[in-house]
C-alpha cells in the first residue's frame, strides 16, 4: 500500500468533510440569527442538496472520462471560492435570499463532483488486498469529522462573527485541495476483464453513455445483490435516528442528556470497527462478511426493540453503528473491485441517486410507522427487513471470493 499517499488522501477527505459537517450545523444557525426566518434556512439547506438529484449522472460520466484527482482538486477549489462568496453575502446587512440559495447550490455541485470522483479514485491508490483497510481509514475519518464537526460549528458561531465562522469551511477545502494536488494522477483506462477485453465499440459507447451505471446495475447479478445491501443500509441510515430518539423518549423516558449519549454511541461503534476490526477480516469472502454485517445490524434493531433502559439502548446503538460502518466499508470495497474502472464513476452516481431516493423514502416510511405503531414495532420492522436482505449475500456462491484475487484477475 502507498501509505503516505493514502494518508494524504484520507487527511484531505477528512478535512473536507469536517468543513462540510461544521457548515451543515453552522449555516442554519447563522441564517436564523441573520435573517430570523426559518423558511430561508430551509430553502438554503435544500439548495445544497438539490445538485445530488440533478447532476449525479453527468458528474458520474465526467468522473469516467476525466482524470479523477484533478476533478477532486477542482471541486475543492470551486467550493472554497463559493464558500468565501457565501461568507461575503452573509456579511451584508440584509442578505439576498436568491443569492444565498444560488451560492449554496453552486457549493452543492462541488460536493457531488468531489464525492463521486473520490470514490472512483481510491482504488488507484491501494492494491486490492488492502482496499477494505483503505475504506476503513476513510470511514474512520468520516466518523471523526461527523463527531467533531457540529461541536466545532457551535464553538465558532459562539466565539466568532457569524459569517467568519463559515469561512472555516472554505479554508478546509483549500487545505484539502493542496493535499490532493500532491497525489499521483489516475488516468481512466478502458474496462478490462472477462468479456471486456479491449476498447471495443460497445465499451466506447458505454463510456460515452451517462446511463451506463444504471445498465450495469441492471445486468450484473452481483451488482444487484450488492445494491440490495446498500438499499437497506441507506434506509436504516435515514430512519435510525428517528427510531432511537422516539424509543428513548417515548418508551424509555430518557432525558435530553441521556438521549444525546445514546446517539453518541454510534460514533464510538463506527470508530471501533473501522480502526480495529477490519484489518483482521479483509482476506475473508466479501459476501458472507457483508451478510453477517447486515445480520448484525438487523439484530441491533431487534435488541433496541426490547431495550429496557439507558444501558440497553446505548449498547444496541453502539452495535448498530459498528455493524453499519463495517457493512459500508465492505460494500464500498466490493463495488470498487467488482466494477470496471472506466464505469465506476457512473455506477457510483447512478447508485447514489437510487440510495438518496430510498433514504428519503425510509425516513418518511419510518415516520409513518412510528406514528401508527410506535417505536418498538418500527425497530422490529427494520430488523426483519435486514435479516431478509442478509440472506442473498450469505447464500450467493459468486460472492464467496475474497476481494484481492478478484481484483488481480480483473487487472
Amino acid at each position: 500500500m502507498r501509505t503516505a499517499q493514502l494518508r494524504r488522501f484520507v487527511a484531505a477527505r477528512t478535512l473536507s468533510l469536517l468543513g462540510d459537517r461544521a457548515a451543515e450545523a453552522a449555516l442554519p444557525i447563522v441564517l436564523l440569527l441573520v435573517t430570523d426566518d426559518p423558511l430561508v434556512a430551509g430553502l438554503v439547506t435544500a439548495a445544497n442538496i438539490l445538485p445530488t438529484l440533478l447532476l449525479s449522472l453527468p458528474v458520474g460520466h465526467l468522473a469516467d472520462t476525466r482524470e479523477r484527482r484533478r476533478l477532486m482538486v477542482t471541486a475543492d477549489v470551486w467550493r472554497a471560492v463559493w464558500g468565501l462568496a457565501l461568507v461575503w453575502a452573509l456579511a451584508a446587512p440584509e442578505p439576498s435570499v436568491a443569492l444565498l440559495v444560488g451560492l449554496t447550490f453552486l457549493m452543492g455541485c462541488g460536493d457531488v463532483l468531489f464525492s463521486v470522483s473520490a470514490h472512483a479514485y481510491l482504488p488507484a491508490l491501494v492494491p486490492s488486498a488492502r482496499i477494505m483497510r483503505a475504506n476503513a481509514a476513510v470511514e474512520a475519518g468520516d466518523a471523526a469529522a461527523t463527531l467533531t464537526g457540529p461541536a466545532l460549528a457551535g464553538f465558532l458561531v459562539a466565539r466568532l462573527p457569524h459569517p467568519v465562522a463559515l469561512a472555516v469551511n472554505a479554508g478546509s477545502f483549500a487545505v484539502s485541495a493542496a493535499l490532493l494536488a500532491r497525489l499521483p494522477a489516475a488516468p481512466v483506462r478502458p474496462a478490462a476483464g472477462p468479456g471486456l477485453e479491449g476498447p471495443t465499440e460497445t465499451q466506447a459507447g458505454r463510456r460515452r453513455d451517462v446511463f451506463a451505471g444504471f445498465r450495469l446495475l441492471a445486468t450484473e447479478r452481483l451488482q444487484r445483490v450488492l445494491q440490495l445491501a446498500y438499499l437497506y443500509l441507506h434506509v436504516t441510515a435515514g430512519a435510525a435516528v428517528l427510531v432511537v430518539v422516539a424509543l428513548s423518549v417515548q418508551a424509555l423516558h430518557l432525558g435530553p442528556a441521556r438521549v444525546g449519549l445514546v446517539l453518541s454511541a454510534a460514533g464510538v461503534g463506527g470508530l471501533l470497527v473501522t480502526l480495529v476490526v477490519v484489518r483482521f477480516v479483509e482476506h475473508l469472502p466479501w459476501g458472507p462478511l457483508l451478510g453477517v454485517a447486515l445480520g448484525g445490524l438487523a439484530a441491533s434493531f431487534l435488541w433496541l426493540s426490547v431495550a429496557r433502559g439507558f444501558a440497553d439502548a446505548f449498547c444496541a446503538v453502539l452495535c448498530m453503528d459498528a455493524c453499519s460502518a463495517f457493512a459500508f466499508v465492505t460494500a464500498g470495497s466490493a463495488r470498487q473491485v467488482l466494477t470496471p474502472a472506466a464505469l465506476l464513476g457512473r455506477l457510483t452516481a447512478a447508485t447514489g441517486l437510487v440510495n438518496a431516493a430510498v433514504r428519503a423514502a425510509g425516513v418518511l416510511g419510518c415516520g409513518a410507522v412510528l406514528a401508527w405503531l410506535g417505536p418498538r414495532p418500527a425497530a422490529v420492522a427494520l430488523g426483519a427487513v435486514g435479516l431478509a436482505c442478509a440472506v442473498p449475500l450469505l447464500l450467493a456462491r459468486s460472492a464467496r471470493d475474497s476481494l484481492a484475487p478478484r481484483r488481480e484477475r480483473a487487472m
